[in-house]
């Protein structure tokens, strides 16, 4: 009988550092582009991010297309405008600036690029037959880890669900992390952002496809934003270290849970962001302990693991269910440090809707990668804990 085969996915080329994008106009005449298209949105033009970009593609003699109509939690509808925009500039290299909403745009306008179709008709995982144009992603938060991953999520506008597509094709020609362009972004998106890197590196690491390079990333990136979260908040414009390890982090996460899945938060947290305009982040933030709670029972050695990673004082003599805690105890407390709300009651999501959430959370392929069994039963109690802000064994 043969074992069951790994896969992991990786851009094909990496540029991190300080100051990084003042390559990315030599590093696109190397692919051979004249007429890059900039994916992004109002607010990282507003915020002057994408100044250093303009001074690098100019310098390089690039000409280039600035599309900026990009909306948070990207629809079908957005994603075919960009597609439309792309086609109408003529260009031949697509440029993903900004959080996971617009390098989930530019990957899916990619996709309608070269293939024909409306972008739903991709859903899923392999479903895109003919390769994309050439493709860089240059993320201004330390957040989605989208810039090193094969995934893009798309909201159907008539159904208010987001659809997740995955396929080799999307992978970066180049991801270009640049540390500095996520300093100006205000603290709550920085503590939301950070807060989403820790749950993917959490649910990577404790994924039942999780493989020995995918958790050894992940659980560095738990390290690290465990140490440098708050600091990055609190960024004033000399603490470069705490925004350069959360940069880095982002980065690893991202390619931990591009091989290793993820669970039961973005199952749930996909659906009250789609639904409820909640930023994916935040809502993924609240969640997290009380999902970690609910895997413990499953997973107690890694959440030894998790605790320890956190720097919590852990003694592996004693039972992993009752040290296991303490990840999910350190995991609240950080979110308390960087004021994340401690209840979905407390954001624009309504408690109504727990029982149809749930429902749709079976749906999502996010939820094939947590390690406990799920029904739609277990699905609408974490949701009704995340509401009333109750864990069972975890003293605030």
């Amino acid at each position: 009988m043969t074992e069951s085969l790994e896969s992991w996915n990786a851009p094909n080329r990496m540029l991190f550092g300080w100051g990084a994008v003042s390559e990315l106009g030599s590093y696109i005449t190397e692919l051979g582009a004249e007429h890059p298209f900039l994916v992004t949105d109002e607010g990282v033009l507003a915020a002057g991010v994408l100044d250093p970009i303009d001074e690098s593609l100019s310098a390089a003699g690039l000409d280039y297309e600035v599309w900026s109509g990009v909306r948070p939690d990207p629809t079908d509808e957005v994603v075919h405008a960009a597609a439309d925009a792309y086609a109408a500039a003529g260009s031949d290299l697509i440029v993903g600036v900004g959080g996971g909403s617009s390098m989930d745009t530019a990957k899916a306008a990619s996709i309608l690029a070269t293939n024909d179709g409306h972008i739903l008709e991709f859903a899923g995982s392999g479903n895109v037959p003919t390769p994309t144009p050439p493709s860089v992603y240059v993320p201004t938060t330390a957040g989605t880890g989208s810039e090193v991953g094969h995934w893009a999520v798309v909201t159907d506008s008539d159904t208010a669900i987001k659809e997740e597509i995955g396929d080799p094709h999307l992978l970066a020609d180049l991801a270009v992390v640049d540390p500095e362009l996520t300093a100006s972004a205000p603290a709550p998106v920085k503590a939301a952002t950070g807060m989403d890197v820790l749950t993917h590196a959490v649910e990577a690491y404790v994924s039942i496809k999780a493989q020995s390079p995918t958790s050894a990333l992940a659980l560095d990136s738990i390290e690290k934003v465990g140490a440098h979260l708050p600091r990055a908040v609190e960024y004033r414009g000399e603490d470069r270290e705490a925004l350069t390890k959360m940069a880095r982090a982002s980065m690893q996460a991202g390619m931990a849970f591009n091989g290793a899945g993820l669970g039961a938060v973005h199952a749930l947290s996909h659906q009250v962001g789609a639904t409820f305009g909640v930023p994916h982040g935040l809502v993924n933030a609240i969640i997290l302990p009380y999902v970690m709670e609910y895997n413990l029972p499953q997973v107690p050695d890694l959440m030894v693991d998790v605790a320890a990673a956190l720097g919590e004082d852990v003694d592996r003599a004693k039972p992993a269910d009752v040290e296991g805690r303490k990840a999910v105890a350190a995991v609240r407390r950080l979110g308390d440090a960087v004021r994340i709300p401690g209840t979905l009651a407390e954001t624009d999501a309504e408690r109504a809707a727990t029982s149809r959430l749930a429902e749709q959370a079976l749906d999502d392929g996010s939820l094939t990668g947590n390690p406990r069994t799920t029904d739609a039963a277990d699905l609408e109690r974490i949701l009704e804990r995340a509401f009333d802000g109750e864990l069972a064994h975890v003293d605030d």
